[in-house]
């Protein structure tokens, strides 16, 4: 399959581009807002350097990943939908539940597959931790933190969507709707906002599916880098060590019940960036409908947790 990147973003370049190679596909367009400033890195290769519009219409690219900051998710993505091609696009791929339905509509209209680039969905500790036996799932903790970005990075900037809570938070929601069924409802949320920059610095909130399981979760841009998962259950508890961005070689604990540390898990060495463009390829390919169900749950929730907490929508 024919690759075209949107953007020339950094996760595009460290993570998704390699992992479009290394399934054997080819990268052949670069979108860039203004082509020409300053060349490409090494590892698009002999990609061909062109602006958003033309790449998007380019005939030989059969599929588009669109990396581009988050307020530019939804509109580039129902544009490359309505030219016929496949599209990987990045989380959070809204930010309201008005323009997720654009989307939805633009995918059901075209006879090409969307597909939201969370990558955790693709790595087997979630597949192993959805079928470990621990009894009936209670609650679970989610904590995703990093320190502060510079000055000018589009995580701080709220006009491009910045902000932990849909940076970081989209994961610890989508965690909950990999484990438990249903809409989730909010409960409480918190926020501490930034002292120097329009985002919050964290948010806390709880969250309950309808059979009762709860989500606590805290997710920073203001702290030490931290990721942590766990999850109880009537007859044990799991934890992950790492539980969105792995090493490749990553382990997890469970236990059925005890202070210690619990049986250890190592799971197999994989890149599930790679895992996750096999899938989405697949998907392509056999004419999978495009399912939307865990994004509308991610932005309402998001969106819901920005009501009572008193941010800016």
């Amino acid at each position: 399959m024919n690759f075209g990147i949107l953007g020339e973003a950094k996760i595009a370049r460290e993570h998704v581009v390699p992992a479009i190679l290394n399934a054997g596909h080819k990268v052949t367009h670069v979108g860039r807002r203004i082509p020409g400033q300053a060349a490409l890195p090494k590892i698009y290769g002999n990609a061909i350097e062109t602006d958003y519009e033309t790449l998007i219409n380019e005939p030989s690219v059969d599929a588009i990943y669109n990396p581009l900051p988050n307020h530019l998710h939804v509109p580039y993505s129902i544009e490359a939908l309505k030219a016929g091609k496949h599209v990987l696009c990045e989380k959070p791929v809204a930010l309201n539940l008005d323009e997720l339905s654009q989307l939805e509509n633009a995918a059901k209209d075209s006879k090409a597959f969307f597909y939201e680039a969370f990558m955790v969905r693709s790595h087997p500790q979630w597949h192993w931790l959805k079928n470990l036996d621990i009894g009936k799932y209670q609650s679970s903790h989610f904590i995703f933190s990093y320190p502060q970005q510079p000055l000018g990075n589009v995580r701080n900037l709220i006009k491009y969507g910045g902000g932990p809570l849909f940076d970081i938070g989209c994961y610890a929601i989508l965690s909950g709707c990999m484990l438990f069924e249903g809409e989730p409802k909010v409960l409480s949320a918190v926020a501490v906002k930034s002292e120097e920059y329009e985002i919050e610095k964290q948010v806390d909130a709880t969250l309950r599916w309808p059979n009762g399981e709860t989500l606590s979760l805290t997710v920073s841009a203001n702290a030490a880098l931290c990721q942590a998962f766990t999850v109880l259950g009537s007859n044990g508890w799991a934890k992950l060590n790492v539980p969105v961005n792995p090493p490749e070689t990553t382990y997890a604990y469970w236990s059925n019940g005890g202070l210690e540390k619990g049986t250890k898990v190592e799971f197999p060495a994989c890149n599930h960036y790679q895992l996750m463009v096999e899938e989405f390829v697949s998907q392509s390919e056999s004419g999978h409908d495009s399912d939307f169900l865990f994004s509308r749950i991610i932005t309402k929730a998001i969106n819901d947790i920005q009501k009572i907490a008193g941010l800016t929508i």
